[in-house]
């Protein structure tokens, strides 16, 4: 291949992947230099509660607000003690009073406390709406659920699950600047989850062409050097 060849298919090579090795420069930058702590939100975690649960005024196990279930775990709710239910390998969840023994429902008033109970300043919220459908910062994550904007400088939103009270979620500002480039380094737009998108490996193949084909180049130079050198003699 002639030497003017292939310089111009490395600059072409080069300009392909210019964009996109600038983009995984720069979101792995971000990456290196924001802690994941204040990614996630735990720096401002409240801690779980070291007091035993009260388990002297329990009622008897209620069978029939359990019945069904194919898991069962005795915590705190919302600072009262309940049986949360499972079945369908999650699908189904519900609540059930250890005291009453009834069913109890997650309104609005008990996620905000719940939401404000998880962060160690309390804010106070700005918002409580019910998702019935998850939005791409909650993918993944059960509904029906409630979410509670925190007015915390953060952006925060807390994501509690309406039918359980467990807190599913931590999102802020910080954490969607960092949910978005990670979408743009792997190159997956819509889920930004999947690290085998077809867009990724041609990104990375062209990447390694480029590499490659200045290898090519550097050796076909220095060839030409020593091809050159007899001559000025």
């Amino acid at each position: 291949m002639r030497r003017a060849t292939l310089y111009a298919s490395h600059r072409w090579i080069s300009a392909v992947a210019l964009v996109q090795l600038a983009v995984w420069t720069g979101t792995g930058l971000f990456f290196a230099v924001v802690p994941i702590e204040r990614v996630r939100g735990s720096d401002r975690t409240a801690p779980e509660p070291a007091a035993p649960l009260p388990l002297g005024d329990l009622a008897p196990l209620p069978a029939a607000a359990l019945a069904g279930a194919e898991q069962v775990t005795l915590r705190l709710v919302d600072g009262r003690p309940a049986w949360v239910a499972s079945a369908g390998r999650g699908v189904r969840r519900w609540l059930v009073d250890a005291r009453s023994g009834e069913r109890v429902a997650v309104d609005a008033a008990a996620a905000e406390r719940i939401a404000r109970a998880d962060q160690v300043a309390q804010p106070r919220a700005l918002r409580v709406e019910r998702v019935e459908a998850a939005p791409v910062e909650y993918r993944g994550g059960p509904v029906p659920a409630w979410r509670v904007d925190l007015d915390d400088g953060r952006e925060t939103r807390v994501y509690v699950d309406a039918a359980t009270g467990a807190v599913k979620a931590r999102r802020n500002g910080v954490w969607r600047v960092y949910d978005f480039l990670f979408g743009l380094h792997i190159m997956d737009y819509g889920g930004r989850e999947d690290f085998n998108t077809p867009l990724l490996a041609i990104a990375a193949a062209v990447g390694v062409a480029t590499s490659l084909s200045g290898l090519v180049l550097w050796a076909a130079r220095l060839a030409a050097r020593r091809q050159a050198q007899p001559a000025r003699r």
